[in-house]
């Protein structure tokens, strides 16, 4: 494959014989099953028998590295610097949010089946021949996830890499890797910082164990962080394809051959209708019966992520709030140590926020779009009973469609600015102190 068939590929139909045979799913799969996160079973893949085991361990792991940050804290809490123990807390939020991914998504079979609905029946894969519409909608949101695949792959690589190379780099500036390098009063920088039972931070063969050990912690926490938002993402992505769909069958609705007419009184004026024929009402009839249960199976579904997904989002949200307020003080300090660190894990995670609520408002807005579309229909021209049916379905599509967090708050820019301007207002307090 060419690099550039690689990075721009466009082609949706040829050779495809289900969604797994995308690249950008075998990218998804790939990353998923490291971190035991890819519905092998329910997809009727063959399983490890230690797959279950895996999911316990990286619950219980992520229990643990918790525990192990804030026993490290406790116990050195008078010798940590400013820029040190904003480095902890913001580990700390990390691993709540890991430890939120796993259990709520990993452990769940709730979240499997889901994956399992997503790849066995939402994917426009299974949509695209139902007119020439759908499949346009499908290439162009197949190229959108093809490219947005390789965008967050390569932000997550950037920040494991980033977030490891800059302590690694500062020791090496420093002179510390050589022999006799580190001591009291010059000690080895790490990633992650634990209560480790052998001297990490003056003996260099400690250093290296450790150093190898934080390489696969981050790597482990950019995944979890990364992949899953890659997978909502997609998931969010095709749904506004449906959404594409569905206006696009609202607004070629067929409408009524100039056989009959009927007056209509509207506002003290007669206005002539043509009105269906009863051959063409049992054709309107079965084309709006197949529109309100295409529109309810992608209702349906959105509900199940914001179900599954809504606890995930919640306290996603919550790190950011946090974590925006904090990498701002950080990089406040102006030092080159902290703009070092904190300066490109500020960029990249207040962009990934930005990125993943630019990317849910799609839904939003296209959803706000339908119930124009609804009252568009030729209702003037239809009996009572496809009247009544067009009546319930407009009010139906009256509320935009977004994904909750928890339920509570709205996943999309609007939440988005709040959090930034109630991280800045925080920042702007606590610097002020």
């Amino acid at each position: 494959m060419s690099l550039r068939k690689f990075l721009l590929e466009n082609e949706a139909v040829i050779g495809i014989d289900t969604p797994s045979d995308y690249l950008y799913i075998k990218i998804l799969r790939f990353m998923l099953i490291i971190i035991a996160s890819w519905p092998r079973k329910e997809l009727g893949e063959p399983e490890p028998s230690y797959q279950r085991a895996v999911r316990v361990f990286y619950f219980v792991l992520c229990i643990f590295l918790s525990c192990g940050y804030f026993t490290y804290v406790y116990i050195h809490n008078s010798e940590l610097t400013f820029v040190e123990a904003g480095h902890m807390y913001l580990i700390i939020l990390m691993s709540a949010v890991n430890m939120s991914r796993v259990k709520s998504l990993t452990l769940s079979p709730k979240y499997l089946a889901m994956a399992k609905s997503f790849l066995r029946k939402i994917h426009l894969f299974y949509y695209k021949e139902r007119s020439d519409h759908a499949m346009k909608t499908h290439k162009m949101v197949h190229l959108l996830c093809h490219i947005f695949t390789l965008l967050l792959l390569s932000q997550m690589v950037a920040g494991c890499t980033l977030y490891n190379m800059i302590p690694m780099y500062s020791n090496y500036a420093a002179g510390r890797y050589k022999v006799g390098g580190a001591n009291e009063n010059s000690t080895f920088e790490h990633s992650v910082y634990l209560p480790y039972p052998f001297n990490t931070s003056t003996d260099l063969r400690g250093y290296v164990v450790v150093n190898i050990i934080h390489w696969w912690l981050c790597y482990l926490t950019s995944t979890w962080i990364c992949m899953f938002d890659l997978f909502l993402s997609l998931m969010v992505f095709h749904l506004w394809g449906h959404f594409k769909i569905l206006l696009n069958l609202l607004n070629d609705f067929p409408r009524p051959s100039p056989n009959s007419e009927y007056i209509l009184e509207e506002k003290g004026m007669q206005i002539k209708v043509d009105m269906y024929s009863k051959e063409e009402l049992v054709k309107v009839t079965e084309r709006l019966k197949e529109i309100i249960n295409y529109h309810r199976e992608i209702i349906v579904f959105t509900n199940t992520i914001s179900d599954v997904f809504g606890p995930m989002l919640f306290v996603y949200y919550v790190f950011h709030q946090a974590s925006g307020c904090l990498l701002l003080l950080e990089c406040s300090q102006m030092t080159t140590q902290a703009l070092m660190r904190y300066l490109p894990l500020t960029v990249i995670l207040t962009q990934q926020l930005i990125q993943i609520s630019v990317t849910f408002e799609l839904v939003g807005s296209e959803s706000e779009k339908l119930k124009d579309a609804v009252y568009g229909l030729p209702w003037q021209s239809m009996d009572n009973l496809n009247r009544n049916m067009v009546t319930f379905f407009l009010m139906n599509v009256q509320e935009p469609v977004h994904l909750k967090a928890l339920g509570v708050a709205n996943v999309g820019v609007t939440s988005m600015a709040a959090i930034l301007k109630t991280s800045m207002s925080y920042f702007t307090f606590l610097r002020s102190m």
